[in-house]
């Protein structure tokens, strides 16, 4: 591994750390629109419902952003593959991005559902 190659894999992992700080973040913030949620459950307080749902809006918001610099991190690495690597990084490669390009898909299709579904009539999870 080159002295290049080392100092591109610290910076990634450096920016998976603030992501983890991120994610814990986002965990404190469900746990608080979970409390949110069974207030508004048990009490029908439409400033409970007003608010659980933009904090779910806001967590999904986020949760795109991390899942849109994890594609185009990957993204990244298919396109900078050069024909002398291996067969399998090239899979694994591509399978990263297939997976990253579905989260992402999925979180886009998440927040839709938390803008859209004004009722709170479907549970959507964070996974």
């Amino acid at each position: 591994m080159s002295t290049e190659e080392k100092k591109e894999l610290l910076n990634k992992i450096k920016a998976e750390n603030i992501v983890w700080i991120i994610y814990f973040a986002l965990i404190g913030l469900c746990l608080y629109g979970n409390k949110i949620e069974k207030h508004y459950v048990l009490y029908q307080d439409p400033y409970s419902k007003k608010k659980y749902r933009q904090i779910t809006i806001f967590i999904f918001i986020v949760a795109i952003t991390v899942y849109l610099y994890f594609f185009c991190d990957n993204y990244k690495d298919v396109s900078h593959l050069k024909a002398t690597d291996s067969r399998k990084k090239k899979d694994l490669s591509k399978l990263s991005l297939l997976g990253s390009t579905l989260i992402l898909l999925s979180g886009v299709i998440f927040l839709y559902i938390a803008i859209v579904d004004t009722d709170l009539d479907v549970e959507i999870a964070f996974n």
